[in-house]
């Protein structure tokens, strides 16, 4: 058995914090350290889905552009075009920087942000080096929160 530092997780896991790693797993024994996959989610299902909606969105814009002219901007489906194309890039963006890897090396660890939103879930939110000295950025949300900020205090990751 490995000493480690833990929190709850909103997902019913443990987000365990030791002296060389940071690590999600679903006991608060942990008896291994989960393999680390330093891949964004660009590719994942989600992903996926978004670009094929930001196509199709795409689409229905450069098609009305093309139908409405200068008359674009007087139908207001079109606003609403504009701004699902403006989210899904947006989303699209975050996707290609982000990581849902489970294992965290802490000498790989650029910055650490614990982030208490007012309708959501507190999040930490830790930047670290992928492949190839990419910044991936990996979110987990914390299901208490003055719990979570005392293991990262007192785990020294707070002030990184």
């Amino acid at each position: 058995m490995m000493s480690t530092k833990y929190f709850r997780t909103t997902t019913n896991e443990y987000c365990h914090i030791s002296a060389d790693t940071i690590f999600i797993f679903n006991s608060t024994e942990p008896n291994r350290i989960p393999l680390e996959h330093e891949v964004s989610d660009a590719w994942g299902i989600k992903s996926v889905l978004n670009y094929i909606f930001f196509g199709m969105i795409l689409m229905y814009t450069m098609f009305s552009v093309s139908y409405y002219g200068a008359n674009f901007f007087k139908e207001v489906l079109n606003y609403g075009a504009l701004l699902l194309l403006f989210l899904s890039f947006i989303k699209i963006k975050d996707s290609s920087v982000s990581s849902s890897t489970p294992t965290i090396s802490r000498n790989k660890i650029k910055s650490v942000y614990f982030k208490t939103p007012k309708f959501s879930f507190p999040r930490v939110v830790i930047y670290f080096e992928g492949p190839e000295g990419k910044v991936l950025k990996r979110t987990i949300s914390v299901k208490y929160k003055l719990e979570g900020l005392q293991v990262l205090k007192d785990s020294g990751l707070l002030n990184h």
